[in-house]
């Protein structure tokens, strides 16, 4: 467990995710060590701020004045709970939700898409990266059967809540949501947003101010 005995901020989790994609870069170029000022001149923080990240770590690989890459991508992963695979459900499958079920790299990062779901007779029963698409109807039973902890909601801003109450209901932990609404669900589901028209919009403020 991570030092302290307690949840990580969001902030923090977010950062480590983020330091994991790194290393697994620094990684594959064959770099065995790594500083906390290199860290964090590639994810463009500051090297304080990276020692205080790795702090919450049980083991940080400290190799003298550096990190071992390895042995920090894999505490990391142990902290984050990569090594426990979570079942995902996708529910919606139209351009955003293919998009999810086919380039996700689930598998390499402590999930299994476990189903997909849509409502539209022309989707269910093809195939989509070996899964079949199964009928929305049918989503509670599919989320007890097979156990599925976490939701990916694809579909349009009206239905996003409907989707969302379904999935808490039959038992659903986490939802990723990308639909334009905050849902509304109890405090032991945790939601994240992905607001992509946001990411442009900062976007364009920031080149409009440079």
């Amino acid at each position: 467990m991570a030092k302290e005995d307690h949840r990580l901020s969001p902030p923090t989790v977010l950062r480590l995710s983020e330091y994991l994609l790194l290393l697994e870069q620094f990684i594959q170029d064959e770099r065995d060590v790594i500083s906390s000022r290199e860290l964090a001149t590639a994810y463009g923080n500051n090297a304080n701020q990276v020692r205080q990240d790795i702090f919450h770590l049980e083991n940080s690989g400290r190799l003298g004045q550096g990190y071992s890459t390895r042995e920090l991508a894999a505490e990391i992963r142990r902290t984050l709970g990569l090594n426990t695979m979570k079942k995902v459900c996708i529910v919606g499958i139209g351009n955003l939700g293919k998009a999810l079920a086919t380039h996700v790299p689930f598998s390499e990062y402590g999930m299994i898409l476990t189903s997909a779901v849509d409502t539209d007779a022309q989707l269910i029963g093809t195939k989509i990266n070996e899964l079949n698409v199964e009928n929305f109807d049918n989503l509670s039973n599919i989320v007890k059967e097979k156990n599925i902890e976490i939701g990916a909601i694809c579909v349009p801003t009206p239905a996003a809540q409907s989707v969302c109450d379904t999935l808490v209901a039959a038992g659903v932990r986490g939802i990723l949501n990308y639909s334009r609404i905050r849902l509304k669900a109890p405090d032991n589901v945790t939601i994240q947003y992905q607001q992509v028209i946001c990411s442009f919009m900062q976007l364009g403020y920031k080149v409009s101010h440079d």
